[in-house]
């Protein structure tokens, strides 16, 4: 096979140059033709996968959720060319859905053995994401981590931003609609989830799945820290839908509207504030070589 490596250099410690390295040398063995491309700058492999991907067999993404998401969103539009992700990052919220190895063997087994499905993905204003939006809390966490990041992330990096966050009063009711229900639903936080992980930590979006051909959608009454808490207690040991306060929605299309600029971070990065946040999935839209 003809395989494009592409990584991100701060992921993995600043260690995804030898990890490419050993990863291509892996692939070289078993008679695979093998080209590596070390992104350059943020937004770099958005700009290069596209003219990056012509003749190539698969594309393998080393780096975390967020390089992921440029990659997915530099993708031409009717590409076929099957990706996979070797999570390298901190969350690794793809990765821990679908079980995506992280030692170098693994994923050279699995590049030539694994499944490839059509995942769905989503656009919010624009921009793709594959994993995860957020509006309300964590949104604003993501842009107090961008406000500071200098390199790798760590759970400690998230320390700071998460109390500036939790304390703002920057904290408005979001009206959410979905599909054709005239209904408005409103809340201080919507987690829209086309994968169960949330933050590396619980599952959220509990039922959500790239291959379900719908978006889950979670809307929380409060960003007290209290009910924070009780929020990701169930998250983490139980089921979410199962607090009758949380609305657990699922859909193709929302709209998320508030009196204030909705903040929203996109696969675990902050993506700006928009006047009217417009959601819609489209199914089977991404290749992905899986387990």
């Amino acid at each position: 096979m003809n395989i494009i490596l592409i990584g991100n250099p701060i992921s993995s410690g600043g260690n995804t140059g030898k990890r490419m390295e050993k990863l291509q040398e892996i692939l070289k063995t078993r008679g695979h033709s093998v080209n590596t491309y070390m992104t350059r700058f943020a937004g770099d492999g958005k700009e290069r996968i596209a003219e990056l991907s012509e003749g190539q067999d698969r594309i393998v993404v080393v780096g975390g959720d967020g390089t992921f998401n440029e990659i997915v969103n530099g993708l031409p539009e009717r590409s076929t060319v099957p990706i996979l992700h070797f999570p390298t990052g901190n969350a690794n919220l793809l990765g821990t859905d679908l079980g995506l190895p992280q030692n170098e063997d693994k994923v050279a087994d699995l590049l030539e053995t694994g499944r490839v499905i059509m995942a769905d993905a989503a656009v919010m204003n624009g921009m793709k994401f594959i994993m995860v939006a957020g509006m309300g809390f964590d949104a604003r966490v993501t842009e107090e981590v961008k406000k500071v990041r200098k390199g790798k992330v760590s759970d400690l990096t998230y320390v700071i931003p998460f109390f500036k966050a939790l304390f703002t009063k920057d904290q408005a009711t979001y009206h959410v609609t979905v599909d054709d229900d005239p209904r408005v639903y409103e809340g201080k936080a919507v987690i829209v989830g086309n994968v169960r992980t949330y933050a590396g930590i619980c599952e959220i979006a509990c039922d959500a799945g790239v291959d379900t051909g719908v978006l889950d959608i979670v809307i929380l009454p409060s960003e007290r820290l209290l009910d924070l808490a009780r929020y990701l207690f169930y998250a983490k040991f139980s089921r979410i839908d199962r607090l009758n306060d949380v609305v657990y929605l699922k859909g193709q299309r929302l709209r998320v509207q508030s009196d204030a600029p909705v903040p929203v971070e996109l696969d675990g990065d902050f993506c700006g504030r928009h006047d009217t946040v417009d959601i819609q999935l489209i199914p089977a839209s991404v290749a992905l070589v899986v387990p």
